[in-house]
Order: structure tokens, then C-alpha cells, then sequence
């Protein structure tokens, strides 16, 4: 079978590079580069992107003999980068960082530029560039920022941004001229993949019961749903740990549509105290997620020890690709943040064979295209992502009053930049997980206005976004606000059974107010320990539109409509301001935490 090898350097989106090429009906496989070697059946190579710099005394390499080589190589990010060195061209370590939207100017009759306008929008992720060339290269593209965002030579081809995520235009029509180059077959398909995953659980499983943790969201559902249809309900036993940190009437509901599909051995445990106790005083985001990750496994554990002792049982996660990738889960990649499912106790169960985890190699967007071929309902497929720690990373945890660090300076060149835009701002004295350039940043953000009788413009929110981010080293992430945002007091805040109580409700008021949106896929609302000169809590809402996680653009919501709901959330709680999250994936994370 020909395919195409994707050499993995660490990348946040390595395999949906591979995910993309078997979309355009050619087989891929993702391949270490200590492990390449090429054969007859490769007819293409792809080198990922990747965290570290090409120009790293321990950069990541490939033992691959460049001037023998004959098969076409595509190289992005850090692959194009990395290729261009190889045959001799130089990388720079400059200012010209870019994250989020770009646009570039194309040679239109570059190859992989073919059938395209000469204008692209493209999504960027770099810090470095390609400065120089080798020999026989030509530029094929640039950005405003750098001159050679694209390039080509006869068998070599790059690009310094991402083709493969959604908010590259175009991105599956250059890949596609890239295949062309490959072979003119189109003969992959995944006509049987719900039975191909059927039989690999059974294979699997073997005649062992299977023990699923069981969230309510979309993946745990389609992960139960898909064990069910393979050893059958009497050998699925689910556990819903009730943690204190659901939305508001969340397992009540849960238990209702579950019993309308008629699933069975479904137990609710309420272990609240018991969370709220072992997370007292925590403010650290990667110490929570621990925590929560291994108490998840001790109350599991503890609900195996009352079944029967003579049955072998396995644990199913319903584990998808992005929660594997973030979490670091090779070793060319970077940790951006530890998912509650690759906590130190689950790797363990992992490496001796007890887990079962049935579409890790999923995105979200197939795990609903396989709950609607499984047979779920359409609502509860295409519900909100809702994270396994839940709540609890939606809750920004504090336990200082004062600021740690002077942000003068860095406020003043801030306003600088904002200036062009008409807006103002100041940055929030506390800080968010970011992903920029495949690293995980941990900075602050900052909150955003226009001067007063200013038009409001999503273009200049957006242009002012991608600006201000790339320019200043400290910032990851903006929000945006309706008013000035005047005195905003840090203080002490904690995860607590009443801070929480608060979230619930100011959630559920702005999950109703969007939830008819389509184009919103998730909205997580965010707990700050700000308050404002009323001595107010303040929040975040952030409404996103993705479709596999790992990358996301912000939903463009109607100023009027905005500030509506925004007054009716005040009027009804006792809420400080609400700030409205401006920044794509990368460099902010869905999540703050």
C-alpha cells in the first residue's frame, strides 16, 4: 500500500497532519525519526512541527541521507525549518514571532499554491524562521513579518505555517497539491471504522468486565456506547463521580438520558466532601489536575474492590487524541497542560495493560461523527466539551492579595500598541496556560477596551490580539472589555463549595444565553480572584469556534447581544465585571488551566 510517513518532531498537530492526508484518500502513519527508514512503499514524507528551536544544540534530527533522497518531502513549522537546513539554508532566531491568523501573499504558480488566490489566510505558530535558503529554493510565499513563509525546490517543499488545522483557508488544497506530487492514487477509506474499533475492544478485552469512569460528556458517552455494542451491557459496569465541580444539575441530567438509552450498572457516587477536602488551599493548576486524576483512580479503585474478586476487570477512559498530545504523551512533545487522564497513577494502570482507552486516537469531531454512526442522540453528541476536572480548572485559585511583579513597563508598551487600535488596557495580575510555538506558556493576560465613542470592530479585536501577543513576551492571552476596566483587586480565592456555587449559576445563565449558537462549539466560564471597585467577582466567558480541539478561533458575538447578556448575568447575581476571551488557539488554550 503506498503512504505517506509523518515524521513526528513533537508537534501539537503531528497527527492531524495524518489525520488530514487520509482525509484526501491516501494511508498515513506517524514515524519517529530515530526509527525512519524509507522503502518502495512511501511515496511522500511530511516533517512535523515542533517545540524546540532548529537551531538547539539538541534539536531534533532525522537520519535521513538528504542528497540521495528521492521521495518528496513537505516540511511545516518546525519541519520547514529543519528541512531547509539540512540542504543548507539558515534559521533565524528573531522578533518576528506569529501567532493565530496571518495572512500571505502567494506565487500562484508555485505547485502547492496551484488553483489558489494569489491572497491566503493561514493560521502561524513560530518564533523562528528561515532567513536564507539553500541553493535551487525559491520563495513561494510571505507574510507581512517574514519573507519566506513558503518555499519550493523540486522535490522539497515548505511551509512556515500550519496547512493542516481548519483556520488555514485553503490548507487541505495544499496539501492535496503536495499529494499530486506523491501519487495519483486515492484509494484509502474508513468505510468499516465503527466495526474496526468493535473488534479491536474485543480482541482487547478479551472475557474481561470493563469498569468505565463515566464524565457525561461526549467522549465517555461514545467510549461506553462503543463497549456496549462489543461485549455487551451486562459486562460494562459505569461509575459518574458526582466531584462538586458539575455544572448545575449536570449528573441529575446525566442519569436521565442515560436511563432513556436504557444503559444499565450505572452507580453515582457523591465524593464532593472528599474533593473539596484534598483540593483546600490548592492553587497551583498542574497540582489540581494531579489530584483530581488520582483521586478519580482511588474511588475507582475502591468500587473494584467491592465487585466480585474472582472477575478481571479493565478500566475504560474515554481518552481522545488532544487530551494524549497536550498531556506530552511522546518524547519529542512539549507538556502543555496534564490532563486528569495521564496523571501519574493512570500511566501506571496503562503500562500494565488495565486500561482500555478505544478512541485515543480520535478528535472530537470524529468522536461525534461515531456516536451519530453508534446510534446517540444528536443533543447529547453534540453537547459543550465539558474537561473531566471540570469546574475546578474554571476556578483561577489565589492565595495572594498583591500583585508579585511590576507591570509598568510592560503596560506602557502595551498602550503603545493599543493606541493604534483606539483601545486601552492593563494587564491582569494573575496567569493563564497558553501553547505558542508547540511550547506551553504559562503568562498573563490582559484585559482590553475602546476609548470611549469608539466603533466597536472584531477586525481590530482581532488585529489587536494577534499584535499584542506577538509583541509582548509576558502576555498569552486577551479579553475583552464592554467598559473600562478601573480598579481590579487581587485576592484570595480557593476552591470552595461556595465560589463554586457562584460559577454554577453565572454559567448556567450564559450557557442558556448561547447555547443556540452553532457556531460556539464550547464556552467555558471562568472564576477570576479579581474584584471590582464594588467589591464584585469578576469572570470570563470564552464562546469558541473549533472543530477538533486543537486549534480555535474566537466567536464573533454582536456587541448589543453581548452587553444584553452581560447586564442581565449583573442584574441577576452579584457579578464584578465579565470579560470576553479574544484569543485563538494558539497561543491561549481553550482552558485557562
Amino acid at each position: 500500500m503506498k503512504k505517506i510517513a509523518i515524521i513526528d518532531f513533537g508537534g501539537q498537530y503531528t497527527h492531524l497532519i495524518a489525520r488530514r492526508i487520509r482525509d484526501l484518500g491516501v494511508f498515513s502513519e506517524i514515524v519517529h525519526p530515530e526509527s525512519f527508514k524509507t522503502n518502495e512503499e512511501i511515496v511522500g514524507i511530511i516533517f512535523s512541527g515542533g517545540p524546540q528551536s532548529v537551531n538547539a544544540e539538541d534539536a531534533f534530527r532525522i537520519n535521513l541521507e538528504i542528497n540521495k533522497n528521492e521521495t518528496p518531502i513537505l516540511g511545516i513549522c518546525y519541519g520547514h525549518q529543519l528541512l531547509a537546513k539540512m540542504i543548507g539554508g539558515e534559521i533565524e532566531n528573531g522578533e518576528n514571532k506569529e501567532y493565530g491568523f496571518t495572512n500571505i501573499i502567494c506565487q500562484t504558480d508555485a505547485v502547492l499554491f496551484d488553483g489558489l488566490e494569489k491572497e491566503q489566510k493561514v493560521w502561524m505558530s513560530h518564533g523562528d524562521h528561515v532567513c536564507k535558503l539553500p541553493k535551487g529554493f525559491k520563495i513561494t510565499a510571505s507574510s507581512n513579518s517574514i519573507k519566506i513563509a513558503a518555499y519550493e525546490s523540486e522535490k522539497y517543499l515548505g511551509f512556515q505555517f500550519h496547512p493542516e488545522v481548519t483556520h488555514t483557508t485553503n490548507g487541505m488544497k495544499m496539501l492535496e497539491n503536495f499529494i499530486d506530487i506523491c501519487t495519483k492514487e486515492r484509494n484509502w477509506n474508513v468505510k468499516s471504522f465503527k466495526h474496526q474499533l468493535i473488534n479491536e475492544i474485543r480482541e482487547k478485552v478479551g472475557n474481561r468486565k470493563l469498569v468505565l469512569l463515566l464524565s457525561g460528556g461526549v467522549d465517555s458517552l461514545v467510549a461506553l456506547e462503543l463497549c456496549i455494542q462489543a461485549v455487551g451491557n451486562e459486562n460494562v459496569y459505569s461509575i459518574h463521580i458526582n466531584t462538586g465541580f458539575m455544572r448545575l444539575n449536570e449528573s441529575k441530567e446525566i442519569m436521565e438520558h442515560f436511563a432513556k438509552l436504557g444503559f444499565k450498572n450505572i452507580k453515582i457516587i457523591n465524593a464532593e466532601g472528599q474533593y473539596l477536602k484534598e483540593l483546600e488551599g490548592i492553587v497551583d493548576p498542574e497540582q489540581k489536575r494531579m489530584i483530581i486524576g488520582k483521586l478519580f483512580v482511588d474511588i475507582a479503585n475502591d468500587e473494584l474492590s467491592k465487585l466480585d474478586r474472582n472477575t478481571d476487570w479493565m478500566l475504560v477512559q474515554g481518552t481522545i487524541y488532544p487530551d494524549t498530545i497536550e498531556s506530552g504523551s511522546t518524547d519529542k512533545s512539549a507538556k502543555i497542560k496534564t490532563h486528569h487522564n495521564r496523571v501519574d497513577e493512570i500511566e501506571k494502570l496503562i503500562a500494565e495493560g488495565k486500561i482500555i482507552e478505544p478512541i485515543k486516537e480520535l478528535y472530537k469531531d470524529e468522536v461525534r461523527k461515531l456516536g451519530k454512526e453508534l446510534g446517540l442522540p444528536y443533543k447529547l453528541v453534540h453537547r459543550h466539551p465539558f474537561p473531566g476536572p471540570g469546574l475546578a480548572i474554571r476556578v483561577i485559585c489565589s492565595d495572594k492579595t498583591e500583585p508579585q511583579i511590576d507591570y509598568t513597563k510592560e503596560e506602557n508598551f502595551m498602550n503603545e500598541i493599543l493606541s493604534e487600535f483606539d483601545m486601552q488596557g492593563k494587564t491582569l495580575p494573575i496567569k493563564s496556560v497558553g501553547v505558542q510555538g508547540d511550547f506551553r506558556t504559562y503568562h498573563h493576560p490582559a484585559v482590553v477596551w475602546f476609548k470611549e465613542d469608539t466603533h466597536k470592530s472584531w477586525e481590530m479585536i482581532n488585529d489587536c490580539s494577534s499584535k499584542v501577543i506577538n509583541k509582548l513576551k509576558t502576555v498569552n492571552r486577551l479579553v475583552f472589555s464592554m467598559k473600562p476596566a478601573g480598579n481590579l483587586q487581587l485576592e484570595k480565592l480557593f476552591l470552595e463549595k461556595q465560589n463554586l456555587d457562584e460559577l454554577r449559576k453565572v454559567d448556567a445563565i450564559l450557557r442558556k444565553k448561547t447555547d443556540d449558537i452553532k457556531e460556539i462549539w464550547q464556552m467555558p466560564v471562568v472564576q477570576l480572584p479579581l474584584r471590582n471597585a464594588d467589591n464584585r467577582l469578576c469572570y470570563v466567558m470564552r464562546p469558541v469556534c473549533s472543530m477538533d480541539a486543537m486549534s480555535a478561533s474566537v466567536y464573533e458575538m454582536n456587541f448589543s447581544y453581548l452587553k444584553d447578556i452581560i447586564s442581565e448575568v449583573q442584574n441577576k447575581e452579584n457579578i464584578g465585571y465579565i470579560f470576553y476571551d479574544i484569543t485563538t488557539k494558539p497561543p491561549g488554550t481553550i482552558e485557562w488551566e
